[in-house]
């Protein structure tokens, strides 16, 4: 874990609801779950390339692990 900077996840806390502070530990909290749910995905869209026979993951297969995923 670690790979995702935790500043852009903080200020998107920070823009949900004004005259509000964001702890440091709920944005690694933030940015962690979202690294947690991109290799989810990323995980999904590789299996499905593979299935199709493929070496690329295109945008094609992201969009199909994304309704997957509903």
């Amino acid at each position: 874990m670690g790979r995702l900077p935790k500043a852009p996840f903080e200020k998107i806390l920070k823009e949900s609801s004004k005259n509000i502070r964001v702890s440091d530990a709920a944005a690694q909290a933030l940015t962690e779950f979202m690294e947690e749910l991109a290799q989810e995905y990323a995980k999904d869209a590789a299996d499905l390339a593979r299935h199709a026979q493929r070496r690329t993951i295109l945008e094609h297969d992201i969009t199909m692990a994304k309704k997957r995923k509903r």
